[in-house]
C-alpha cells in the first residue's frame, strides 16, 4: 500500500512538471526581450527571402519628347555616299516639329554570379547570425528566469529553516528559564538564550524580505513557476560556442569581400545585338560578363526616323579593364581582413576550448561539493541527536541543544545552496554554448 502511494506521488509530481514547463516556457514568450529577438530574427528572415534569388527579372521604361530641325528637309544630300540620295525622295518637306520616343527594357539574370551572388551569401550570413543572436537570447532569457527561480527556492527554505530555528531558540530559553529557577543555570546562560533568540527573529525577519525580493525578480521575467528541479538531462549536450560561431561567420564575409574586391579586377566583356525591325521599332538584346546579366529591350519612336530602316541589325562587342590603383589596394586589404578573421577564429577557438573545460571542472567541484554537503548534514544530525541524550541526562543544555539543532539547519541549507549550485554551473555552461535550457529539459 505504501509503495503504491509513493508511485501516485511519484506520477503526480511528473505530471505537475509537465504541465509547469509549458506555462514557463509561453509565459517566457511574453517578455520584451524575447519578442524584440524574435522581431529581430524575423527581419533578418524576410530579408534573405527578399534577396537575390535563382532568377532577377527587372523592368524599366521611359518617354521623352524630342524638338526636330526644320531647317534642312533632306540632310543626306551633303552626305558623300550617294545611295544616301535614295532616302530623299522618301523624305515629307513636311516635317514634324516635335517627336516622342518610347523605351521598354527587362532584364534578366538567369544564374547568382558575381555581385548578385555576393548579396545573396551576405543575406544568408545575416540570417544564420540572426537565427544564432535569436537563440543565445532565448538561452539568456531562460537563464536569467532559472536563476530568478533558484533564489526564490532558497529564500523560501531559508525562510522555513529560520521560522524552524526561532521555534528552537523559543523553546531553548523557555528551557533555560526552568534552569534559571531551578538555580541550575546562571544570569549568564539566560542573556545568551534571549541573545539567540533576538538572533533568529533577524534571521527571519531578513530570510522573509529576501523571499519578497527574489520573488519580485521572478515576476520581471514570468508569472509561471518552473517544476521543481532537476530540469536537465544528463550529461549536457557539447556544441560550438556562440563566440566561435560568430568569428566564423565573420570570416566567411571576408572571403567573400576578397572575392568580390578581386572580382573588379576582372576584364568585363559586352556583347548586344539590335534588330532594326523598322524605322520605329528596335528590339536588342545585351549580356555582359561580369554578372551574366541579360538585357532585353525594345524601342520605339513616333516618328520614321530612315537611319534605322538601312540597318537592318547590329553586333557590338566591347570589353572594360580596371586599371585602379584603389581596386589593387583594396584587393590587398581584403586578403589581410581574410588573414586577420582567420586568427581571430583560432584565437577563438582556442580560448573557447579553455573556457567550456574550466566550466566542466566548476560543474564537476559543484557535484563534489554535494557529496561533502550530504556528509555534513549526517554529522550534523548525528551530533543533534547526541546533545539530545546528553540533554536528557542533564549533561548538556538547551543552548548547547539549540546550536546543535542551529548547526543542523544550517547544514540542511547547504546542501540544498550545494544542490542549487550545480543547477548553477549547468545554467553556466548552457548559457556560454548557446543552448536554451527548454532544449534539454527533462
Amino acid at each position: 500500500m505504501r509503495e503504491a502511494r509513493k508511485r501516485l506521488v511519484l506520477l503526480g509530481f511528473l505530471f505537475a512538471a509537465a504541465a509547469a514547463q509549458p506555462a514557463f516556457l509561453d509565459s517566457l514568450r511574453k517578455h520584451p526581450g524575447w519578442q524584440a529577438a524574435k522581431a529581430r530574427l524575423d527581419a533578418a528572415q524576410l530579408a534573405d527571402r527578399l534577396s537575390p534569388d535563382w532568377v532577377e527579372l527587372d523592368a524599366s521604361g521611359g518617354w521623352s519628347r524630342r524638338q526636330l530641325d526644320q531647317g534642312d528637309p533632306c540632310p543626306f544630300l551633303n552626305d558623300p555616299d550617294p545611295t544616301n540620295d535614295v532616302f530623299c525622295s522618301f523624305i515629307s518637306p513636311d516635317l514634324p516639329d516635335e517627336a516622342g520616343q518610347a523605351q521598354v527594357g527587362l532584364t534578366l539574370r538567369p544564374i547568382p554570379f558575381g555581385d548578385f551572388a555576393d548579396r545573396q551569401r551576405q543575406a544568408a550570413l545575416d540570417r544564420e547570425e540572426a537565427e544564432l543572436d535569436f537563440r543565445l537570447a532565448r538561452s539568456r532569457l531562460e537563464v536569467e528566469a532559472l536563476r530568478a527561480a533558484l533564489q526564490v527556492m532558497e529564500a523560501e527554505q531559508g525562510l522555513e529553516l529560520a521560522m524552524e530555528g526561532r521555534r528552537f531558540a523559543e523553546r531553548a530559553l523557555a528551557a533555560t528559564q526552568l534552569r534559571v529557577e531551578k538555580g541550575a543555570a546562571g544570569p549568564r546562560e539566560l542573556r545568551d538564550a534571549n541573545l539567540a533568540l533576538a538572533r533568529a527573529r533577524e534571521q527571519a525577519r531578513n530570510t522573509e524580505e529576501q523571499r519578497k525580493l527574489a520573488r519580485n525578480a521572478l515576476l520581471a521575467f514570468t508569472e509561471e513557476p518552473p517544476p521543481a528541479p532537476p530540469w536537465f538531462r544528463t550529461p549536457l549536450p557539447g556544441g560550438e560556442p556562440p563566440e566561435v560561431t560568430r568569428a566564423r561567420l565573420q570570416l566567411e564575409r571576408a572571403r567573400i569581400g576578397q572575392v568580390h574586391s578581386g572580382r573588379d579586377l576582372l576584364p568585363v566583356l559586352q556583347i548586344e545585338y539590335r534588330e532594326h525591325l523598322d524605322d520605329q521599332n528596335l528590339l536588342g538584346v545585351l549580356l555582359e560578363s561580369r554578372t551574366l546579366g541579360t538585357r532585353v529591350y525594345y524601342d520605339y519612336t513616333s516618328y520614321a526616323d530612315p537611319t534605322r530602316s538601312r540597318t537592318e541589325s547590329e553586333l557590338r562587342l566591347g570589353a572594360r579593364l580596371n586599371l585602379s590603383v584603389a581596386s589593387w589596394s583594396q584587393v590587398e586589404q581584403a586578403r589581410r581582413l581574410v588573414d586577420a578573421a582567420q586568427s581571430s577564429l583560432e584565437a577563438t577557438r582556442k580560448s573557447a576550448a579553455i573556457q567550456v573545460d574550466r566550466l566542466k571542472t566548476v560543474l564537476a567541484q559543484r557535484v563534489r561539493s554535494v557529496d561533502l554537503a550530504v556528509l555534513a548534514l549526517e554529522n550534523a544530525r548525528k551530533t543533534e541527536q547526541e546533545t539530545a541524550r546528553r540533554l536528557e541526562l542533564g549533561l548538556s543544555t538547551p543552548l548547547e541543544h539549540l546550536r546543535s539543532q542551529l548547526d543542523r539547519l544550517a547544514a540542511a541549507f547547504e546542501l540544498t545552496r550545494a544542490r542549487n549550485d550545480v543547477l548553477r554551473a549547468q545554467l553556466d555552461y548552457l548559457v556560454y554554448l548557446g543552448v536554451p535550457p527548454s532544449e534539454v529539459w527533462r
